[in-house]
């Protein structure tokens, strides 16, 4: 495993990349990445590394970047997200600032995953800098919008993916993660009639039909617990939100609830749809006129076998770097199923920072860290690419 000691002013370096990145705010919503994305682009392109700007949206834009190794060989790619959740309130400092506490740097996007991009990018520098031989390409793709509806993600997988290993740095506190529950989201509405609440004899109410269909999506609820995966435990299914009506002396023209479903390595979205529907027959309601159903979001489980080369040697690289290296599980849901499901690349989740930080005020990510993940991709990257 190559030994890849960073400098003093290389470290400094690392953390004012890292400031720069979060004092380009990205908050998505409303989407505003292209800040941030002009920026890294700007950075790498100043390095003489080959970088590409892909607008996905009118201003939001994936970055592209590769590094050629000196004969064919592995692809890698190294992938990060340049949006950020919105900040909130109860902040005790201004949150793109990017504030130096200590041994933090604390800000918006400092854990969830400006740290992760970061430490890809700098990868790429000393890569470029030190002039490392290698073989294969190193892809650098950091993409807009995996804070909602993934637009990023699934623009560049559609042109064709092709490679040999990819690695997410999702905040994991430098942890090899080898699997993830997916996640599938599905809006029930019920339909009705509205009429005045004190002159309709027979009222046709979207709440008491959603009523009777509740019973029904609690018993599948019960089902989904059933199903087991050996390392990340149930599935689970969860009704979040619920809305319905307009006024109170107005019959109910509409109710809605959104289900949140969280997926198993292999469940297929057509077969968890289907269960859904079939739960709700036994309500006497008809699907066609009483209800309908909205699957409008769907990401699969990611799962990677923990023998395979890139998770050891992801090991080997981590306990070389810190000593502890560690397999887990991620907690939340992340972008890996694009490459792992569609595009068949064998796919892990590394970061710096702690996914407890992800979406809270006062986010931070510890310095050493951000320097370990530096040293750690770089060392992968060039033992997978030898």
């Amino acid at each position: 495993m190559t030994d890849i000691p960073l400098t003093a002013d290389e470290r400094q370096e690392l953390v004012t990349l890292l400031c720069s990145l979060i004092q380009h705010p990205s908050e998505n919503p409303p989407g505003n990445e292209n800040s941030v994305a002009l920026y890294i682009a700007e950075l790498l392109r100043r390095e003489d590394i080959d970088t590409e700007v892909q607008e996905v949206a009118p201003g939001r834009s994936n970055v592209i970047a590769r590094l050629k190794g000196q004969k064919p060989g592995k692809r890698l790619i190294f992938n990060g997200h340049t949006d950020v959740v919105p900040c909130g309130s109860g902040w005790s400092v201004e949150p793109f600032a990017a504030v130096i506490d200590g041994d933090r740097i604390i800000g918006r996007g400092a854990a969830d995953m400006k740290s992760g991009v970061a430490a890809m990018i700098y990868t790429a520098l000393l890569i470029k800098r030190r002039q490392y031989a290698f073989n294969g390409e190193i892809t650098l793709l950091f993409n807009v919008d995996e804070e909602r509806v993934n637009l990023g993600m699934a623009h560049f997988v559609a042109q064709g993916v092709e490679a040999d290993y990819a690695i997410i740095g999702e905040p994991t506190s430098l942890e090899i993660c080898v699997a993830h529950k997916g996640v599938s989201r599905t809006r029930l509405t019920t339909h009705g009639t509205a009429g005045h609440a004190a002159k309709t004899r027979d009222p046709d109410s979207a709440i008491d039909k959603m009523a009777l269909l509740l019973p029904e999506l609690m018993k599948e609820c019960q089902r989904v617990k059933t199903l087991h995966h050996p390392l990340l435990g149930n599935a689970s299914m969860l009704i979040t939100t619920i809305n319905g009506g307009s006024a109170p002396n107005i019959v109910p023209q509409s109710c809605s609830i959104e289900i949140d479903r969280r997926v198993l390595p292999g469940e297929k979205r057509s077969a968890i749809n289907a269960s859904l529907l079939a739960s709700l027959t036994e309500s006497g309601l008809d699907a066609q006129n009483d209800y309908a159903l909205e699957n409008y979001l769907f990401i699969p489980a990611s799962s990677i076998d923990e023998t395979h080369p890139l998770v050891e040697t992801a090991c080997q690289a981590v306990d070389a770097i810190t000593g502890t290296a560690r397999k887990t599980i991620f907690d939340a849901t992340c972008e890996a199923p694009f490459f792992s499901v569609q595009c068949h690349i064998p796919t892990i989740i590394m970061g710096p920072g702690d996914l407890a930080q992800a979406h809270v005020k006062d986010e931070f990510v510890r310095i050493e860290e951000l320097h370990q993940a530096a040293q750690i991709y770089t060392a992968l990257a060039l033992t997978l690419l030898n």
